[in-house]
């Protein structure tokens, strides 16, 4: 029975990192579940035993996202009170670059471009978490005088839009020009901001 168990997970996990890897690069309407049936291989009725739908072999992946270590703990980061503010949003660098993981960035905007409803829900449980515990932070850093007083919810777009451009440069366009260990990026990139918000 306890076989059995294990089998079962196993088969639920090559079935969903097939459908990871084709959804990233076929997007959710491009991949039929026969062809995840064929990279799992698998029996596509046996997709059907687990996931009832296609959409919730997606549900699944996004909340397995959600759920994942580096990705809790870059909103741990941006929620952190225990460091000075300078510090925490270095972590929050650091902690961006490490969680960045290419096949869900290229599944994420694949769902984007094409208006699935679990890509807002991802944007909703995950994204707007995020951005507005990396906008409280930086409203910290205005209140203890360590940063000029600018709109938090704007100097956090430009915080993390660097990051977000330059993983999905690299990803696009990859080559040498981003061929950078990513505590370098990280550090030039949080100081380049630094120097033009602290006081």
């Amino acid at each position: 029975m306890v076989e059995s168990a294990k089998n079962s997970l196993d088969t639920r996990g090559k079935i969903l990192r097939a459908a990871r890897e084709l959804f990233a690069r076929h997007g959710f309407v491009g991949t039929k579940t026969s062809k995840i049936a064929e990279a799992a291989d698998v029996n596509e009725a046996l997709i059907y035993r687990y996931f009832p739908a296609k959409k919730d072999l997606y549900t699944a992946i996004l909340q397995a996202q959600i759920a994942d270590e580096d990705h809790v703990n870059l909103v741990r980061a941006a929620e952190c009170q225990g460091l000075p503010v300078v510090d925490a949003l270095k972590l929050v660098a650091e902690r961006y670059l490490y969680a960045h993981d290419p096949t869900f960035l290229r599944l994420y905007y694949h769902s984007a471009l094409e208006g699935h409803p679990l890509a807002g829900e991802f944007y909703e449980q995950f994204v707007r978490r995020f951005m507005v515990a990396v906008q409280h932070l930086l409203q910290r850093g205005v209140d203890e005088g360590v940063f000029r007083p600018l709109d938090p919810a704007l100097i956090a777009l430009a915080f993390t839009g660097m990051f977000r451009s330059y993983v999905l440069t690299r990803e696009l366009f990859p080559g040498k020009d981003f061929d950078r260990l990513d505590a370098e990026v990280s550090e030039a990139f949080c100081n380049a901001f630094l120097s033009g918000i602290k006081i």
